[in-house]
């Protein structure tokens, strides 16, 4: 009787309740960058990786898995 006066108790409940909201917000911090924030964010140093930047305008955002797949050196990860 008590939690529900006093709002404990609710791990038990999804604590996403709008998706949609909680999907656009994940979006806007983990959706497109450029591809040097993507070297930085897997802590790659940019003076040594070697990254297919053919087709992309200066400072393009691209994906997470498209800098994945243009990643030249993948030992750095070793």
């Amino acid at each position: 009787m008590k939690h529900e006066l006093t709002g404990a108790g609710k791990g038990d409940k999804p604590r996403i309740s709008n998706y949609d909201k909680y999907t656009k917000a994940w979006e806007k911090i983990y959706g497109k960058k450029g591809w040097r924030y993507w070297v930085v964010w897997d802590g790659l140093d940019l003076e040594e990786v070697m990254f297919d930047d053919s087709n992309l305008t200066n400072d393009e955002q691209i994906s997470y898995s498209e800098y994945k797949k243009r990643l030249k050196c993948q030992q750095q990860y070793e």
